[in-house]
């Protein structure tokens, strides 16, 4: 294999990440700035003595307390090393997209965490798994939700999907049978 073979792996998912980091950058900015200010105050700041420290205290309004109580039910209803696969409500039996879960801790979070997807049939002939699609990407912090989408168009058969991180055993999903 040339450097050059080997290095266009790298550089195209540098590449993806980079990208998918400015789409998010875009929609982060542009979320804030469509945002009207309400009536009410969101935030209010009460007065305190000289001796206290200063004190802000923040009103949530009920739709993002459900939201957030929505996305830790979600994240703890996972575990570290577990992939659930789900197929989407859209497309077809021979059409549809697929969502894998995880969660990934990450013991040293002032460094980035890569992972990668694979989503794998089985062979009848080589009586093994094989690679269908894969992805991946990474992560600074302590732990994160993951999630990968994976699409099967006409191809019926056994599948699963395993999640890789360096250091760590592969975690594989149930088998999932897909069928038209």
């Amino acid at each position: 294999m040339s450097p050059r073979g080997s290095l266009t792996p790298v550089v195209a998912s540098g590449t993806a990440s980079v990208v998918k980091l400015l789409v998010a950058t875009l929609a982060f900015v542009g979320a804030y700035a469509g945002i009207e200010v309400p009536r009410t105050p969101a935030t209010t700041v009460r007065a305190v003595s000289a001796d206290d420290a200063s004190v802000e205290t923040v009103e949530l309004s009920s739709k993002s307390m459900q939201e957030t109580t929505a996305q830790v039910q979600a994240e703890t209803t996972l575990a570290e090393g577990t992939v659930t696969v789900t197929p989407a409500t859209e497309g077809g039996p021979c059409d549809r997209p697929y969502e894998a879960r995880s969660v990934i801790g990450n013991p040293h979070p002032e460094r980035t965490v890569t992972y990668g997807w694979r989503l794998q049939r089985w062979s009848e002939s080589s009586r093994g798994w094989r690679t269908y699609l894969s992805g991946g990407s990474g992560f600074t912090g302590e732990r994160q939700s993951v999630e990968w989408q994976p699409r099967i168009a006409g191809n019926p058969g056994l599948y699963r999907v395993t999640l890789s991180v360096p250091g760590r055993p592969t975690a594989h999903s149930a088998r999932f049978r897909v069928s038209c």
